[in-house]
């Protein structure tokens, strides 16, 4: 019980800072901001962080973030694989792999900084908080768009 209601007012802690700042920022900054603060809800409940542990982990995984996010920027295709040559798209495939490497990489860097902020036992989880973030942030956003849909009078015949 406990555990819920630490959860509940840092979601409500997050949402009182992030409304207060939504009114000067453009929408998309805005949305931005709340899935920041819904990884930052979901990761601190699976991971089960103190604020001291909080404090030092989320520097170092939003440093991750932004690294990883860049190296993901690198791959993305300027044109259609089928309208490249064999040898684009055989260097397509070397920088891929380089690419992945890097990320492997990255997870390791992140891995050694975090122990010196995290037990093993929480580092470990971090897979498992990213994808159940994936989920609810989809799941979430599912949601929001039956909602506008059905504002908008579609789908209800």
């Amino acid at each position: 019980m406990y555990k819920h209601m630490k959860y509940l007012m840092l979601i409500g802690l997050l949402l009182c800072v992030g409304a207060s700042t939504v009114s000067a920022q453009p929408k998309q900054e805005a949305r931005a901001e709340k899935i920041k603060a819904y990884r930052v809800a979901v990761f601190t409940e699976i991971l089960n962080l103190s604020s001291e542990e909080a404090q030092g982990f989320w520097p170092i995984y939003n440093e991750y973030l932004d690294k990883r996010e860049s190296l993901q920027k690198e791959l993305k295709m300027t044109r259609q694989i089928d309208g490249m040559n064999d040898n684009e798209v055989e260097d397509y495939i070397k920088k891929y792999f380089e690419l992945r490497n890097k990320e492997l990489d990255l997870e390791k860097d992140l891995t050694q900084k975090l122990r010196k902020v995290l037990p093993l036992r929480k580092i470990a989880k971090i897979p498992v908080a990213e994808r159940e973030f994936r989920e609810a942030l989809v799941q979430k956003l599912q949601e929001a768009r039956e909602k506008r849909m059905e504002r908008r009078g579609i789908g209800n015949k």
